[in-house]
């Protein structure tokens, strides 16, 4: 039988006596200092994925967001296009000319 943390009936056994021993008259003082500390940790990372998901799924951006996107397509506009050159397929050469090849 498996329990919290997939942690088995042997393991935890082991782990209450080890505790015990440690701790004896103190042990219920420790536990409750770490259940405080685990709904603390719970509590401050549920609030920072909630800003986060409030930044991330919001409709208006951000006035940093604003500024930076206004400033990258404003130095977009800055630069004129760019062209190529057209291409021209050089002159054909006249019918009746051969290459002159030199042979000796």
């Amino acid at each position: 039988m498996l329990l919290a943390f997939g942690f088995d009936v042997g393991t935890m056994t082991v782990v209450g006596v080890l505790a015990v021993m440690l701790y004896g008259k103190n042990l219920p003082e420790v536990a409750r200092q770490v259940g405080r500390g685990w709904a603390d940790l719970k509590k401050s990372l549920s609030g920072i994925q909630a800003e986060f998901n409030s930044v991330l799924y919001s409709d208006t951006p951000s006035t940093s967001s604003r500024r930076s996107s206004t400033s990258y397509s404003n130095a977009i506009d800055d630069y004129e296009e760019q062209t190529a050159p057209k291409f021209e397929p050089p002159p054909a050469e006249p019918a009746g000319s051969e290459p002159t090849s030199a042979s000796a």
